[in-house]
C-alpha cells in the first residue's frame, strides 16, 4: 500500500518493482490527486495498481494483515503521523515493512521562515516536521505503534532558491495557516 499517493509516484515505482505477481494499493483522500495518479499509471500502462479514495489514517474497510510493505512519500506531514502508524501496523502482515520520508525538524527552511515571520505577528504555527523530525522522534513514534525498528536513514536533501520561494506559497495558501491569510493588507504587505 502507498498511503497518501498523491499523483502516485512512490506507487508507480512500487508496481514496476514488484512486477506482475504483485499488487500496489494507492490510498489518498483527494479525488484530484487520484486523478492525476490514474493519468500516470494509465500513461504508465501498468495494470497492477489499485486506487482508493480514503483517509490513509483510518481504513477500516482493509482487513488486518493485508500488506507486506506500506510506504509514505512526504504524506505524513499532512497526517496525524502517531494514528496513521498505528493504522499501518495494523494493515501490515507480520514482518511487514513500513518506509515513509518526513523532514527533519525546522525544514525545510522556507518554511520555518514562514513560522518565524508569522510569529512576529502574533500567529503561531506548528511544525509538522516535530513528531518524526528527527531519527529519535521516528523510532520513538514507530515503537509506540507497535513497530521492531530496523533501520532509520537519515539523509540531507538541499533546496535551491527556487524551492524556496515554492514553499513559501505553499505555506501561505495552507489550509492549516488560514490565520496568516486573516492579517489587514498592510500587515500582508510586511510579512
Amino acid at each position: 500500500m502507498d498511503a497518501a499517493t498523491g499523483t502516485g509516484f512512490a506507487a508507480l515505482a512500487a508496481a514496476r518493482a514488484v512486477g506482475d505477481g504483485g499488487r500496489v494499493l494507492g490510498v489518498d483522500i483527494s479525488p484530484g490527486m487520484l486523478r492525476e495518479a490514474r493519468a500516470a499509471i494509465q500513461q504508465a500502462g501498468l495494470r497492477n495498481i489499485e486506487l482508493l479514495e480514503a483517509d490513509a489514517v483510518r481504513l477500516p474497510q482493509l482487513p488486518d494483515e493485508s500488506f507486506h510493505v506500506i510506504t509514505c512519500a512526504q504524506g505524513l506531514l499532512y497526517m496525524p503521523a502517531a494514528d496513521a502508524l498505528r493504522e499501518w501496523y495494523r494493515l501490515l502482515k507480520k514482518r511487514g515493512r513500513v518506509a515513509f520520508t518526513s523532514m527533519r525538524t525546522g525544514s525545510p527552511p522556507g518554511a520555518r521562515v514562514f513560522r518565524d515571520c508569522a510569529a512576529a505577528f502574533g500567529i503561531s504555527l506548528r511544525d509538522p516536521s516535530e513528531p518524526l523530525g528527527s531519527p529519535a522522534a521516528s523510532r520513538t513514534a514507530l515503537e509506540t505503534a507497535g513497530f521492531e525498528v530496523a533501520v532509520i536513514v537519515a539523509e540531507t536533501i538541499e533546496f535551491t532558491a527556487r524551492d524556496h520561494a515554492r514553499a513559501w506559497e505553499s505555506n501561505f495558501r495552507s489550509a492549516v495557516h488560514a490565520s496568516v491569510r486573516r492579517l489587514g493588507e498592510d500587515e500582508l504587505r510586511d510579512l
